[in-house]
């Protein structure tokens, strides 16, 4: 989905604390300010341990408009307000699809004990992300 700032900012994965993003091809990270630290550190991360995957969803990302959305919810409670049923489990994040998009909800700042678990996501979410419209794409091809 080329999901527009207002599509997202009407979403319920939207919190009205993110004030501060970073974009790296298809990967965008949402963050209020006070956790630009732990965002910037995310990002970094991406870019050492992810590179050849960055590759392919940067394909993905262009062919479809579709997008992996992190979002680093401020508490808590702001992330149990977005992601229905989360409260069921402990995890420090919850994974979604949206529309053709890809939601990795953060429960709150997580700390580094749990990064690891959040780059795995991220590897595993590249490896097999197919959006919708990239499907029908391949389907009319073989046609």
């Amino acid at each position: 989905m080329r999901s527009s700032y207002t599509t997202l900012m009407q979403s319920k994965y939207f919190n009205p604390a993110f004030n501060s993003a970073i974009f790296d091809g298809p990967v965008r990270i949402y963050f209020a300010q006070f956790h630009e630290a732990l965002a910037l550190k995310i990002y970094f991360l991406i870019q050492q341990k992810l590179s050849a995957e960055m590759v392919k969803a940067k394909e993905v990302s262009k062919a479809s408009g579709a997008n992996i959305l992190v979002m680093i919810y401020p508490t808590a409670d702001s992330f149990l307000l977005s992601f229905e049923g989360a409260e069921k489990t402990p995890s420090a994040l919850e994974v979604e699809k949206w529309h053709e998009d890809v939601v990795i909800g953060l429960r709150g700042p997580i700390e580094d004990e749990n990064l690891d678990l959040l780059i795995e996501t991220l590897r595993l979410t590249m490896e097999n992300w197919r959006p919708a419209s990239l499907e029908a794409t391949s389907a009319l091809a073989e046609l």
